[in-house]
């Protein structure tokens, strides 16, 4: 009789190598795909944003009341938004980048300025000061005399992939 033998330690050996770099190529797209809706999840909350201010324009132009552009320009924004999204963190009075958990969104009441905390960020450029975040503030569109419209703004170009 011949005995049945079970696989060679060579034979383990391959087919446990090949599990381990099929796996790690899993969790590299992985990342990389949870990144990409980070992403677009920002691109996303930023043009409800930039629409909500145009839409804020639009109705301040229809009843006539172009003089309140001015405060526009350094309001929260947020405040414009029908619902807020989740990781919104509310108005800051100037943090320290330490201070804002990564992948939430804040209003800096200091510098006026829409900012969102990136989470994973591995593709993403830093700023000089090696942080990763994205800020936007509403601009005032000036006319002859006065300001004709507002509109909401990237302050500095980022980078990301």
């Amino acid at each position: 009789m011949r005995r049945v033998r079970g696989f060679s330690l060579i034979e383990l050996v391959i087919a446990l190598t090949l599990v381990a770099v099929l796996g790690g190529v899993l969790l590299e797209r992985t990342i990389y795909y949870r990144e990409v809706a980070e992403k677009a999840n920002m691109q996303q909350v930023a043009a409800d944003l930039r629409s909500s201010v145009n839409l804020r324009v639009g109705e301040l132009m229809l009843v006539n009341r172009l003089t309140e552009l001015d405060a526009l320009a350094s309001e929260n924004p947020f405040d414009l938004l029908a619902r807020k999204p989740q990781n919104y963190l509310g108005v800051l009075d100037g943090p320290s980048p330490e201070q804002v958990p990564p992948g939430n969104w804040y209003f800096d009441k200091q510098s006026k300025e829409v900012v969102y905390s990136v989470d994973l960020g591995r593709y993403f450029v830093p700023d000089a000061g090696g942080v990763k975040r994205v800020t936007w503030r509403v601009v005032l569109v000036q006319g002859a005399a006065k300001p004709e419209w507002a509109r909401l703004e990237l302050v500095k170009p980022y980078r990301w992939f």
